[in-house]
């Protein structure tokens, strides 16, 4: 599996290198370091799955920037293999009593001897649905300096009502 980023996800973050935040300076560029690329890569496959909309592969970075999940994430492989197939049998409209549809689409998403469990039709989406996810991002907010303005945000984007509780 080759993970792709969307174009212009590097600005949006100020990656430097694999850096984020390089705008920031101080104690909050320190906290910072621990986020990967591949964090801000899942920040927005996570908006994108949700919403159920596949983003423009020409919006997509030529190069892929990793093979496989980085260790931090190798645990969730089939997590996000489950959350693929959810969005796309919603996307598709598929109910969940359709189980030829849901066979199916299993089949053409999934590959277990695969290091991400998927396939790659499935390879292919997940880098469509971040895709999707930055372009709802970058609506939403603009580009963090620093870690914790774009976590807030991002937290408001997944709760738009500011309840705190």
């Amino acid at each position: 599996m080759s993970f792709v980023l969307p174009a212009n996800l590097r600005t949006f973050f100020g990656f430097d290198g694999a850096r984020p935040f390089a705008r920031s300076s101080g104690p909050k560029r320190e906290a910072a370091a621990r986020f990967l690329m591949f964090d801000a890569y899942y920040c927005c496959l996570l908006l994108g799955l949700d919403a159920r909309r596949l983003g423009d592969e020409t919006n997509l970075e030529s190069d892929k920037f990793i093979d496989g999940y980085p260790d931090s994430f190798k645990g969730q492989a089939e997590l996000i293999a489950g959350l693929l197939v959810d969005a796309e049998l919603g996307r598709l409209e598929i109910g969940p009593d359709d189980r030829d549809d849901i066979e199916r689409e299993m089949v053409r998403l999934l590959d277990l001897t695969s290091v991400t469990r998927l396939s790659t039709a499935g390879d292919n989406l997940l880098n469509r649905y971040a895709v999707s996810g930055f372009d709802r991002l970058r609506d939403a907010m603009l580009p963090p300096d620093n870690l914790e303005d774009f976590l807030v945000g991002y937290h408001e984007l997944w709760d738009p009502t500011g309840d705190q509780s």
